[in-house]
């Protein structure tokens, strides 16, 4: 029996469609505020602004589960659509569709566990794994972002094809075995309060809800609970018995959860732009010392450049203006506004980032610090616990001048390196192409992630441009920036000496590292 063209079926498409026009990345920017509250925890960093407005992003999605279930996989979810474009298509073009087996899909759906859990050894042992599958999608959104297709030839960029492929011939594919979010919700749905409801007594053992249903779940009970139920309500819509129901009626219960996860949205996004910044990860005093004048900087946001100007007048900044962005408006807008007015409150460069606008925020700290790397004196310092003294950077350049850190005569091939860190090894692999280094990817580091990731896209974009290790480290984050050329330069051969070992760590006070 085909699914009914009902008005439900209507909503709810009309519900995807909308999502994805105004919400596209909300599946990845919960994952990133689980991702930011495990990494509070670990590091036992306590900032109570970010705190909340992580807690605020996740609440958007995790309360309307508790109470109504997972409408927001059903009805909001991007990633999810993306899906059942592919399954609607696969549906008209392909003959052969097949359920899986209720055995081995019972099994399989314990690998979304397992990918939530190999998620947060990732994070905490902060090894880069690049983008993921959710990454990805949600950086070909916009047009401009076709230009360039190497997202898909990396892991994450391979399971999304894989996932579009495998979407044609099964439902949900990816929701089922992999979402690592999916998996938080299918632990938390079975509590929520408006089941569905089936009395066998009255069914005529067609089995068409079972049949039907995009998560092959088994709906033989009397109350449907699954954990893995999206509410899609397809099983209400095929049942030639309207034996299936929820109470309330369900167009109020999905009127109930939609309004709730928009009006949940609009406070964990919007809100927490408009704290103010928190400044608990230091007790810092921001001795700058900047020379007047107008600066520009760039800086690498989610889907391309970010560049500012930056204007400072008796030795302060007084002005940032953003010149140009490619990130999503609904995101950069959300970032733009608190990270310039705590860099001009603070003074300092060392700013939390908007939940939710992650990188966004990221590329916008790092033109920002860029144009000022330009105007800084001599006599500036900087409150970081990477910093080191202008002593120390004048015994780097003195030990390294001698030696030629251009590349020259490179064999082609792929080479693995490590060097040291402000807390340990930083491990690189470097690609070698046509006698020119392509591509440098961090496969390891113990760094803070605040400082690593300040040095990271600096160092190896200006290495892979310059083709050289002669690149200036980053400020506030010397130690990692000297790892990471270290790394490169083990990597190719090449002599480097890095003065991490040496130079002295400097902690400010007032923030705790945990060892």
């Amino acid at each position: 029996m085909k699914e009914k063209i009902s008005s439900t079926l209507i909503i709810r498409r009309s519900i995807q469609v909308i999502a994805f026009i105004l919400i596209p990345g909300l599946f990845a920017s919960s994952l990133n505020a689980v991702q930011s509250l495990i990494m509070m925890l670990v590091n036992m960093q306590l900032n109570v602004n970010k705190l909340v407005g992580d807690l605020l992003l996740l609440a958007v999605t995790i309360i309307p589960t508790l109470i109504f279930g997972r409408y927001f996989c059903g009805y909001f979810c991007s990633f999810g659509l993306m899906q059942d474009v592919f399954s609607l298509i696969g549906k008209y073009t392909i003959r052969f569709k097949k359920r899986i087996p209720e055995s081995i899909d019972r099994l399989l759906k314990y690998l979304k566990y397992g990918v939530l859990a190999g998620l947060v050894v990732l994070w905490v042992l902060r090894i880069d794994y690049g983008k993921g599958p959710w990454e990805v999608f949600a950086n070909y959104l916009s047009l401009s972002s076709w230009k360039d297709l190497s997202s898909f030839v990396t892991w994450g960029g391979f399971v999304l094809i894989l996932t579009m492929f495998c979407s044609l011939f099964y439902e949900r594919i990816f929701c089922r075995y992999l979402c690592p979010m999916g998996a938080i919700y299918a632990l938390l749905s079975p509590i929520h309060f408006f089941k569905k409801y089936k009395p066998t007594k009255e069914c005529r053992s067609c089995s068409l809800c079972s049949l039907k249903c995009p998560m092959q779940i088994n709906l033989s009970e009397d109350v449907i609970s699954s954990g893995e139920c999206i509410e899609c309500q397809r099983c209400i819509n095929v049942c030639p018995r309207d034996n299936i129901s929820i109470k309330p009626d369900k167009h109020i219960v999905t009127a109930a959860s939609t309004a709730a996860i928009a009006s949940l949205y609009y406070a964990g996004t919007i809100l927490p732009a408009k704290l103010p910044t928190s400044t608990t990860v230091t007790s810092q005093k921001a001795s700058t010392n900047y020379k007047d004048g107008t600066y520009t900087g760039s800086g690498q946001g989610f889907r391309g450049v970010t560049s500012v100007k930056v204007v400072v007048s008796n030795k302060k900044i007084s002005a940032i203006t953003v010149t140009s962005y490619q990130d999503d408006e609904q995101y950069f807008s959300r970032a733009k506004t608190s990270i310039i007015n705590a860099v001009l409150s603070t003074q300092s460069t060392d700013v939390d980032t908007v939940s939710g606008a992650t990188y966004s925020s990221q590329g916008l700290i790092e033109a920002i610090k860029n144009a000022l790397n330009e105007t800084s004196t001599s006599d500036q310092t900087t409150p970081d616990d990477q910093t080191q003294s202008n002593q120390d950077n004048q015994t780097e350049d003195s030990e390294t001048s001698n030696a030629s850190l251009d590349f020259s005569n490179l064999k082609d091939g792929t080479y693995t390196g490590s060097g040291q860190g402000f807390r340990g090894m930083i491990s690189s692999k470097v690609i070698v192409k046509n006698g020119k280094v392509t591509s440098i990817t961090i496969t390891s580091y113990q760094d803070d992630e605040q400082f690593f990731n300040r040095a990271k896209s600096t160092i190896i974009n200006n290495i892979i441009s310059k083709q050289s290790l002669n690149v200036d480290a980053v400020s506030g984050a010397t130690f990692s920036s000297n790892g990471i050329k270290e790394s490169v330069a083990k990597a190719l051969g090449i002599s480097y000496t890095n003065t991490n070992s040496s130079t002295k760590r400097h902690h400010h006070e007032g923030y705790y590292h945990h060892h």
